[in-house]
Protein backbone atom coordinates (compact mmCIF):
# COMPACT_ATOMS: atom_id res chain seq x y z
CA UNK A 1 0.00 0.00 0.00
CA UNK A 2 1.44 3.36 -1.03
CA UNK A 3 1.92 6.37 1.24
CA UNK A 4 -1.00 8.21 -0.41
CA UNK A 5 -3.31 5.28 0.37
CA UNK A 6 -2.16 4.94 3.98
CA UNK A 7 -2.22 8.67 4.76
CA UNK A 8 -4.41 10.41 2.13
CA UNK A 9 -5.01 13.57 4.21
CA UNK A 10 -1.32 14.09 4.92
CA UNK A 11 -0.36 13.31 1.32
CA UNK A 12 -2.62 15.99 -0.18
CA UNK A 13 -1.66 18.52 2.48
CA UNK A 14 2.00 18.00 1.54
CA UNK A 15 1.11 18.41 -2.13
CA UNK A 16 -0.85 21.58 -1.43
CA UNK A 17 1.76 23.22 0.74
CA UNK A 18 4.46 22.16 -1.71
CA UNK A 19 2.58 23.93 -4.51
CA UNK A 20 2.18 26.97 -2.26
CA UNK A 21 5.93 27.06 -1.61
CA UNK A 22 6.71 26.74 -5.33
CA UNK A 23 4.17 29.46 -6.14
CA UNK A 24 5.64 31.81 -3.55
CA UNK A 25 9.18 31.20 -4.85
CA UNK A 26 8.03 31.92 -8.41
CA UNK A 27 6.27 35.08 -7.20
CA UNK A 28 9.48 36.36 -5.60
CA UNK A 29 11.57 35.53 -8.69
CA UNK A 30 8.97 37.14 -10.98
CA UNK A 31 8.89 40.32 -8.86
CA UNK A 32 12.69 40.64 -8.74
CA UNK A 33 13.18 39.97 -12.45
CA UNK A 34 10.10 41.81 -13.73
CA UNK A 35 8.72 38.86 -15.71
CA UNK A 36 5.71 40.89 -16.79
CA UNK A 37 1.98 40.17 -16.92
CA UNK A 38 2.40 36.69 -18.43
CA UNK A 39 3.50 35.40 -15.01
CA UNK A 40 0.24 36.42 -13.29
CA UNK A 41 -1.89 33.51 -14.66
CA UNK A 42 0.79 31.02 -13.56
CA UNK A 43 0.83 32.46 -10.04
CA UNK A 44 -2.97 32.59 -9.77
CA UNK A 45 -3.70 29.11 -11.18
CA UNK A 46 -0.94 27.49 -9.13
CA UNK A 47 -2.40 29.10 -6.01
CA UNK A 48 -5.88 27.82 -6.90
CA UNK A 49 -4.45 24.30 -7.43
CA UNK A 50 -2.83 24.52 -3.99
CA UNK A 51 -6.17 25.54 -2.48
CA UNK A 52 -7.80 22.53 -4.16
CA UNK A 53 -5.25 20.25 -2.50
CA UNK A 54 -5.28 21.92 0.94
CA UNK A 55 -8.96 22.80 1.33
CA UNK A 56 -10.76 20.56 -1.15
CA UNK A 57 -9.02 17.25 -0.51
CA UNK A 58 -10.35 16.70 3.07
CA UNK A 59 -13.92 17.15 1.83
CA UNK A 60 -13.33 14.87 -1.16
CA UNK A 61 -11.73 12.13 0.95
CA UNK A 62 -14.48 12.40 3.60
CA UNK A 63 -17.35 12.12 1.10
CA UNK A 64 -15.55 9.36 -0.81
CA UNK A 65 -15.31 7.31 2.37
CA UNK A 66 -18.94 8.00 3.19
CA UNK A 67 -19.90 6.64 -0.22
CA UNK A 68 -18.29 3.27 0.52
CA UNK A 69 -20.86 0.57 -0.08
CA UNK A 70 -22.06 -1.24 3.05
CA UNK A 71 -21.27 -4.92 3.57
CA UNK A 72 -18.13 -4.85 1.44
CA UNK A 73 -15.19 -6.72 2.90
CA UNK A 74 -12.47 -4.34 1.65
CA UNK A 75 -11.96 -0.86 0.25
CA UNK A 76 -10.73 -2.42 -3.00
CA UNK A 77 -13.98 -4.35 -3.41
CA UNK A 78 -16.00 -1.20 -2.74
CA UNK A 79 -13.99 0.71 -5.35
CA UNK A 80 -14.39 -2.10 -7.90
CA UNK A 81 -18.17 -2.15 -7.41
CA UNK A 82 -18.45 1.64 -7.72
CA UNK A 83 -16.36 1.66 -10.90
CA UNK A 84 -18.25 -1.28 -12.40
CA UNK A 85 -21.64 0.32 -11.75
CA UNK A 86 -20.48 3.52 -13.45
CA UNK A 87 -19.12 1.54 -16.43
CA UNK A 88 -22.36 -0.39 -16.91
CA UNK A 89 -24.57 2.68 -16.63
CA UNK A 90 -22.41 4.52 -19.14
CA UNK A 91 -22.80 1.63 -21.58
CA UNK A 92 -26.55 1.69 -20.97
CA UNK A 93 -26.51 5.49 -21.38
CA UNK A 94 -28.27 6.13 -18.07
CA UNK A 95 -25.76 8.30 -16.26
CA UNK A 96 -26.59 11.62 -17.93
CA UNK A 97 -22.86 12.31 -17.60
CA UNK A 98 -22.85 15.08 -20.22
CA UNK A 99 -25.56 17.07 -18.45
CA UNK A 100 -23.85 16.65 -15.09
CA UNK A 101 -20.48 17.77 -16.48
CA UNK A 102 -22.08 20.85 -18.04
CA UNK A 103 -23.80 21.66 -14.74
CA UNK A 104 -20.52 21.25 -12.81
CA UNK A 105 -18.63 23.50 -15.24
CA UNK A 106 -21.39 26.11 -15.08
CA UNK A 107 -21.34 25.98 -11.27
CA UNK A 108 -17.56 26.47 -11.12
CA UNK A 109 -17.69 29.33 -13.63
CA UNK A 110 -20.53 30.99 -11.71
CA UNK A 111 -18.72 30.76 -8.38
CA UNK A 112 -15.48 31.95 -10.00
CA UNK A 113 -17.32 35.02 -11.33
CA UNK A 114 -18.83 35.71 -7.89
CA UNK A 115 -15.35 35.39 -6.37
CA UNK A 116 -13.92 37.82 -8.92
CA UNK A 117 -16.68 40.40 -8.39
CA UNK A 118 -16.35 40.22 -4.61
CA UNK A 119 -12.62 40.80 -4.89
CA UNK A 120 -13.15 43.61 -7.40
CA UNK A 121 -15.34 45.50 -4.92
CA UNK A 122 -12.96 44.93 -2.00
CA UNK A 123 -14.89 42.18 -0.14
CA UNK A 124 -11.79 40.09 0.49
CA UNK A 125 -13.22 37.85 3.21
CA UNK A 126 -16.41 37.08 1.28
CA UNK A 127 -14.33 36.51 -1.85
CA UNK A 128 -12.17 33.97 -0.02
CA UNK A 129 -15.29 32.19 1.28
CA UNK A 130 -16.67 32.13 -2.26
CA UNK A 131 -13.38 30.65 -3.50
CA UNK A 132 -13.61 27.91 -0.89
CA UNK A 133 -17.15 27.14 -2.06
CA UNK A 134 -15.88 27.07 -5.65
CA UNK A 135 -13.41 24.36 -4.64
CA UNK A 136 -15.51 22.28 -2.24
CA UNK A 137 -19.04 22.30 -3.69
CA UNK A 138 -18.20 20.63 -7.05
CA UNK A 139 -16.43 17.79 -5.19
CA UNK A 140 -19.40 17.17 -2.92
CA UNK A 141 -21.97 17.55 -5.72
CA UNK A 142 -20.10 15.08 -7.94
CA UNK A 143 -19.76 12.51 -5.17
CA UNK A 144 -23.41 12.85 -4.17
CA UNK A 145 -24.47 12.42 -7.79
CA UNK A 146 -22.43 9.22 -8.15
CA UNK A 147 -23.92 7.91 -4.89
CA UNK A 148 -27.41 8.65 -6.26
CA UNK A 149 -26.61 6.82 -9.50
CA UNK A 150 -25.36 3.78 -7.60
CA UNK A 151 -28.47 3.76 -5.43
CA UNK A 152 -30.70 3.78 -8.52
CA UNK A 153 -28.71 0.92 -10.02
CA UNK A 154 -29.12 -1.33 -6.96
CA UNK A 155 -32.90 -1.60 -7.36
CA UNK A 156 -33.25 -5.02 -5.72
CA UNK A 157 -32.26 -4.70 -2.07
CA UNK A 158 -30.56 -7.61 -0.31
CA UNK A 159 -30.26 -9.37 -3.66
CA UNK A 160 -27.62 -11.75 -2.29
CA UNK A 161 -30.46 -13.98 -1.06
CA UNK A 162 -31.39 -14.66 -4.69
CA UNK A 163 -27.86 -15.73 -5.65
CA UNK A 164 -26.78 -19.35 -5.37
CA UNK A 165 -23.04 -20.03 -5.28
CA UNK A 166 -21.76 -23.37 -6.53
CA UNK A 167 -18.28 -24.81 -6.22
CA UNK A 168 -19.12 -28.32 -7.43
CA UNK A 169 -19.37 -28.76 -11.22
CA UNK A 170 -17.93 -30.69 -14.12
CA UNK A 171 -14.64 -29.14 -15.22
CA UNK A 172 -15.46 -30.05 -18.83
CA UNK A 173 -18.38 -27.59 -18.66
CA UNK A 174 -15.91 -24.70 -18.49
CA UNK A 175 -14.77 -25.42 -22.05
CA UNK A 176 -17.96 -26.88 -23.55
CA UNK A 177 -20.44 -24.15 -22.50
CA UNK A 178 -20.14 -20.38 -22.56
CA UNK A 179 -19.39 -19.03 -19.12
CA UNK A 180 -17.88 -15.55 -18.86
CA UNK A 181 -15.39 -15.54 -16.00
CA UNK A 182 -15.09 -12.44 -13.86
CA UNK A 183 -12.01 -11.78 -11.67
CA UNK A 184 -12.85 -10.47 -8.21
CA UNK A 185 -10.68 -8.61 -5.66
CA UNK A 186 -11.57 -11.07 -2.88
CA UNK A 187 -14.15 -13.67 -1.94
CA UNK A 188 -17.51 -12.11 -2.87
CA UNK A 189 -19.29 -10.34 -0.04
CA UNK A 190 -23.03 -9.69 0.11
CA UNK A 191 -22.43 -6.30 -1.51
CA UNK A 192 -20.67 -7.92 -4.48
CA UNK A 193 -23.48 -10.46 -4.87
CA UNK A 194 -26.01 -7.60 -4.71
CA UNK A 195 -24.14 -5.87 -7.52
CA UNK A 196 -23.88 -9.00 -9.68
CA UNK A 197 -27.57 -9.76 -9.31
CA UNK A 198 -28.66 -6.21 -10.13
CA UNK A 199 -26.32 -6.17 -13.13
CA UNK A 200 -27.58 -9.47 -14.55
CA UNK A 201 -31.22 -8.87 -13.56
CA UNK A 202 -31.80 -7.32 -16.99
CA UNK A 203 -30.98 -10.65 -18.67
CA UNK A 204 -32.26 -13.20 -16.14
CA UNK A 205 -35.06 -15.52 -17.23
CA UNK A 206 -36.01 -16.29 -13.59
CA UNK A 207 -35.71 -14.63 -10.20
CA UNK A 208 -32.71 -16.75 -9.18
CA UNK A 209 -29.08 -16.36 -10.23
CA UNK A 210 -26.53 -19.17 -10.11
CA UNK A 211 -22.81 -18.38 -10.06
CA UNK A 212 -19.89 -20.81 -10.03
CA UNK A 213 -16.78 -20.27 -7.92
CA UNK A 214 -13.72 -21.13 -10.03
CA UNK A 215 -10.07 -21.35 -9.05
CA UNK A 216 -6.99 -20.95 -11.22
CA UNK A 217 -6.15 -24.57 -10.41
CA UNK A 218 -9.46 -25.62 -12.00
CA UNK A 219 -8.57 -23.70 -15.14
CA UNK A 220 -5.14 -25.31 -15.33
CA UNK A 221 -6.79 -28.74 -15.18
CA UNK A 222 -8.70 -27.92 -18.38
CA UNK A 223 -5.65 -26.46 -20.09
CA UNK A 224 -6.13 -22.76 -19.34
CA UNK A 225 -3.25 -20.61 -18.10
CA UNK A 226 -4.03 -17.05 -17.00
CA UNK A 227 -1.41 -14.42 -17.65
CA UNK A 228 -2.00 -11.66 -15.10
CA UNK A 229 -1.44 -8.03 -16.01
CA UNK A 230 0.13 -6.37 -12.95
CA UNK A 231 -0.94 -2.91 -14.13
CA UNK A 232 -4.61 -3.39 -13.36
CA UNK A 233 -6.45 -0.18 -12.60
CA UNK A 234 -8.52 -1.60 -9.76
CA UNK A 235 -5.62 -3.29 -8.01
CA UNK A 236 -6.94 -6.86 -8.26
CA UNK A 237 -4.84 -9.55 -6.62
CA UNK A 238 -2.95 -11.79 -9.08
CA UNK A 239 -4.39 -14.90 -7.37
CA UNK A 240 -7.79 -13.46 -6.57
CA UNK A 241 -11.00 -15.53 -6.85
CA UNK A 242 -12.90 -16.03 -10.10
CA UNK A 243 -16.64 -16.22 -10.71
CA UNK A 244 -18.16 -18.02 -13.73
CA UNK A 245 -21.55 -16.87 -15.03
CA UNK A 246 -23.46 -19.71 -16.78
CA UNK A 247 -25.21 -18.18 -19.78
CA UNK A 248 -28.01 -20.76 -19.98
CA UNK A 249 -29.92 -18.77 -17.32
CA UNK A 250 -29.72 -15.53 -19.31
CA UNK A 251 -31.83 -14.27 -22.20
CA UNK A 252 -29.16 -13.18 -24.69
CA UNK A 253 -31.30 -13.10 -27.79
CA UNK A 254 -31.29 -10.18 -30.21
CA UNK A 255 -29.52 -7.03 -29.04
CA UNK A 256 -28.99 -8.48 -25.55
CA UNK A 257 -25.99 -10.51 -26.75
CA UNK A 258 -24.02 -7.50 -28.01
CA UNK A 259 -24.90 -5.45 -24.93
CA UNK A 260 -23.95 -8.25 -22.54
CA UNK A 261 -20.61 -8.80 -24.30
CA UNK A 262 -19.83 -5.07 -24.04
CA UNK A 263 -20.62 -5.05 -20.33
CA UNK A 264 -18.53 -8.18 -19.70
CA UNK A 265 -15.59 -6.56 -21.48
CA UNK A 266 -16.00 -3.35 -19.46
CA UNK A 267 -15.96 -5.34 -16.20
CA UNK A 268 -12.92 -7.41 -17.21
CA UNK A 269 -14.83 -10.68 -17.69
CA UNK A 270 -13.48 -13.05 -20.34
CA UNK A 271 -14.63 -16.18 -22.18
CA UNK A 272 -12.61 -19.36 -22.12
CA UNK A 273 -11.24 -20.52 -25.48
CA UNK A 274 -12.46 -23.74 -27.04
CA UNK A 275 -10.25 -26.80 -27.24
CA UNK A 276 -8.95 -25.78 -30.67
CA UNK A 277 -7.95 -22.27 -29.56
CA UNK A 278 -4.93 -21.06 -27.63
CA UNK A 279 -4.95 -21.76 -23.90
CA UNK A 280 -3.28 -18.54 -22.78
CA UNK A 281 -5.46 -15.67 -21.57
CA UNK A 282 -4.21 -12.26 -20.45
CA UNK A 283 -6.38 -10.54 -17.83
Amino acid sequence: MSFSQRHPYLFWQLVGWGLTLVDFAFLVVAALNDFGEWSYPIIVFTFIAALFAIIGSPFFIYWSRRSRLPQTSSETESRVIRNDITSILMLRKKTYATMVCIAMVALVIGLAYVTYMLGEYGHILLGFVSMVFMIVIPFIACERYLAFVRKRFLVVKDAAQFVRMRDAYYLSDLRSTRMPILPLPNEPSDAMLDFLYNWLRRYLMSSQLTLISVTRADLRRVGIVLVDNSETEDGLEPNGPLIAIPEHQLDLSGANRAQFDKECKALGAFDLPTQSQTAGICI
